[in-house]
C-alpha cells in the first residue's frame, strides 16, 4: 500500500468517527502539568488535538503533525473555535524534521505502534534531541501485553522486526513495546512518571482492553 493510500485510510477512519479518540488529555499530562516548563510544545500524531488543545489551554504554543489531513483539519478547526494557539500540519513522523533544543514539551502518544521497531527507536532519539535542557518528553504506546499483540501472533502475521508485524490487510506495521522498554529508551533522562498497565478503553467506539506503557521524562538541564 502506498503512502497516499495509507493517508487516505486514516482519513476514512477519522471521517467514520464523530470523535475518534475523545478530547480528554492523557492522564500523565494532566497530572504532571505543573512540572512541564511552559513554552513551545510539539505533538507528534496530533489527531483531533486532545493533548495539544489541553496544552494550549494551559499556556503552551503548540505545533503538531499527523498523517491524516482530516485529523489535522478537525484539530485546527477546534483550536480556532476555542481561540487557542495550535498549528497542525500534515506530515509523516518518519520524515518530519524536529529541530534540536527547540521544545519544552514533546508529545508522542500511541504513534510508535504504527512504525517499525527500528523507526520508533530513531524517532525517540530525535524527540530527545528536540527538547531544550529541562524540557519534558511524554511518550505512550501499546505494549506486548495488549491483546492486539497476541492476535498478530495467532494470525501468523509476518514479524519483520522484533515485535513488529506487517498487516497487508491494513497496509501498515504494528509494533508493540516490551515492558519497561520505554524507560530504557529514556535512560539518562530524569523520570517523572514511568508506568505500564492493562486497562479498559472507553474513549472511542466499542470498549476494548489495551496493554500500554508510558514515560514522562525530563532532559538534563545541561
Amino acid at each position: 500500500m502506498s503512502e497516499k493510500e495509507t493517508n487516505s485510510q486514516w482519513d476514512e477512519f477519522y471521517k467514520g468517527a464523530e470523535c475518534a479518540w475523545g478530547l480528554e488529555p492523557d492522564w500523565e499530562l494532566r497530572s504532571y502539568l505543573k512540572v512541564i516548563p511552559k513554552g513551545r510544545a510539539l505533538d507528534l500524531g496530533i489527531g483531533e488535538g486532545r493533548n495539544a488543545l489541553f496544552l494550549a489551554k494551559n499556556g503552551f504554543e503548540v505545533e503538531g503533525i499527523d498523517l491524516s489531513r482530516e485529523a489535522v483539519r478537525r484539530c485546527n478547526d477546534l483550536a480556532r473555535r476555542e481561540g487557542l494557539t495550535v498549528q497542525a500540519q500534515v506530515a509523516d513522523v518518519r520524515e518530519f524534521h524536529i529541530p534540536e533544543k527547540t521544545y519544552t514539551c514533546i508529545v508522542c502518544a500511541y504513534v510508535l505502534n504504527f512504525l517499525k521497531r527500528s523507526e520508533a527507536k530513531v524517532l525517540i532519539e530525535r524527540i530527545k534531541a528536540g527538547l531544550v535542557p529541562g524540557g519534558v518528553a511524554y511518550v505512550a504506546a501499546f505494549s506486548t501485553e495488549d491483546p492486539g499483540y497476541r492476535r498478530c501472533k495467532e494470525q501468523g502475521l509476518p514479524e519483520v522486526e522484533p515485535n513488529t508485524f506487517y498487516s497487508a490487510k491494513r497496509g501498515m506495521h504494528l509494533f508493540y513495546l516490551t515492558r519497561r522498554e520505554l524507560r530504557e529508551l529514556f535512560s539518562g533522562f530524569e523520570p517523572i512518571s514511568a508506568a505500564e498497565g492493562y486497562s479498559l478503553d472507553l474513549a472511542h467506539g466499542e470498549p476494548r482492553y489495551h496493554g500500554w506503557a508510558s514515560v514522562l521524562a525530563r532532559r538534563a538541564e545541561r
